[in-house]
């Protein structure tokens, strides 16, 4: 029988119409014709609705219940082996002679003839054995397709989920694109970084926007905040109806441009780009491992004793844009505030790689405060700043120390002494 088969005949045997049955699961009576004349095959929710419908499992729906399933030869090799060692174990039939059989053995008059084992019980108990095992492989192998089913099902509901979620994302978008689109005041627009100006500590931004209805009169103004400063720059008209600026501003991390459109009375105002980390992009990264490998404590003393390992300051002064590093320096730092500094080994041919030692390599520490490896830097423009190990950082108090403290350093060296 076919699944359609198998939903007419049950259908049919509840006493429900095609358009019945499609009520109580929710679907058209010509969504159940289909089914039953094998069109379509129902939906994974549907099978289960049906399988509740009927009291009746999915496997059997899907044409599993009918199949009869023989041994394999792996399987009868199983059986056999089973039946074989059930018999090993039995214990040997024992054959008790009768007392007059043996009194005529011994006058002579021959044995008396042995009784014949009856093994049909053997072949009995064999024959139970192979039914047990050939049920029990045959359960077994159909819990194994039931579980596959079920897995199954599981994936193709998270695949049904995976999409919902991401065509729910999709339209979403989508509706967001077109609502800025409806919103937005201009037609085009664009900010760029036209120029920057290390040893002043600036940056030259141009920009540009034509506005998407343009009346005659219009003017622009470009609105521009750096650092929490706010600079007003009027915008040129062109001829294909597009304002334009160029204006210089100090370089910070957080520097917003907008653009103001003026007609009449009426101004309407737009954000056209936000610039985050200019500044702080603009210095050289510099990597610092090593320096404190290691802690003693006696017995006696308070105080902890530190043994050092030789710094590594990896400078990566020619990744992007960023400005080039002229001077280095590596020390101790205990609350912020120097220790000793390190000193620098000669330079072993790697560009931008530098290596430090702390002479003597051992020093007792106080017994209380927060050390750490930092590096005092100065680029090619002059800036200096100051970067530290996190990894490196030791908190130490009366009897116990922490090898990680929860500390966060500014770059300024205002907040460091040295």
């Amino acid at each position: 029988m076919t699944v359609g088969q198998r939903i007419a005949q049950k259908r049919k045997e509840k006493g429900l119409s095609q358009e019945a049955l499609g009520e109580r699961l929710g679907v058209s009576r010509q969504a159940i014709y289909k089914w039953e004349s094998d069109a379509a095959l129902p939906e994974i929710e549907k099978l289960v609705k049906l399988s509740r419908e009927f009291e009746l499992s999915v496997d059997w729906l899907l044409g599993e219940g009918d199949e009869s399933r023989e041994l394999t030869p792996d399987q009868l090799r199983v059986v056999e082996e089973i039946v074989g060692r059930y018999l090993a174990a039995q214990p040997p039939e024992k054959t008790v002679v009768p007392r007059q059989s043996a009194e005529r053995e011994a006058a002579g008059e021959g044995k008396p003839e042995k009784k014949r084992r009856r093994r049909w019980p053997w072949v009995l108990g064999a024959a139970a054995m192979i039914v047990v095992v050939s049920v029990a492989v045959s359960l077994f192998d159909r819990l194994d397709r039931i579980e596959r089913s079920y897995q199954d099902m599981q994936m193709s509901i998270s695949s049904i989920n995976s999409d919902v979620n991401r065509q729910i994302y999709t339209i979403t978008r989508q509706v967001e694109e077109t609502l800025q689109r409806q919103n937005d005041l201009t037609a085009e627009q664009s900010v760029r970084v036209a120029d920057t100006d290390y040893l002043a500590n600036t940056v030259t931004l141009s920009a540009r926007a034509m506005p998407r209805t343009y009346v005659e009169g219009m003017e622009a103004e470009f609105l521009l905040v750096s650092g929490g400063e706010s600079f007003t720059v009027p915008g040129e008209l062109g001829e294909d109806h597009a304002f334009t600026a160029r204006t210089t501003v100090p370089l910070t991390d957080e520097i917003a441009v907008s653009v103001a459109f003026l007609a009449g009375e009426q101004r309407q105002t737009q954000v056209l780009e936000e610039f985050h980390r200019l500044y702080s992009d603009s210095f050289a990264t510099i990597r610092i491992s090593g320096g404190l490998s290691r802690f003693t404590k006696s017995s006696e003393a308070a105080n902890w004793t530190a043994v050092f390992s030789p710094v590594h300051v990896d400078c990566l002064d020619k990744y992007g844009d960023a400005a080039q590093v002229s001077s280095l320096r590596v020390g101790l730092f205990r609350d912020q505030k120097l220790v000793a500094w390190f000193t620098e080994e000669e330079q072993s041919g790697m560009d931008g790689y530098h290596v430090f030692r702390m002479e003597p390599d051992r020093m007792e520490m106080g017994s209380d405060g927060t050390y750490c490896i930092a590096a005092v830097v100065e680029d090619e423009f002059g800036r200096e700043w100051v970067e530290f190990d996190r990894h490196s950082a030791a908190e130490f108090a009366v009897g116990e120390k922490d090898r990680a403290p929860d500390v966060d350093y500014s770059r300024d060296p205002a907040d460091w002494e040295f």
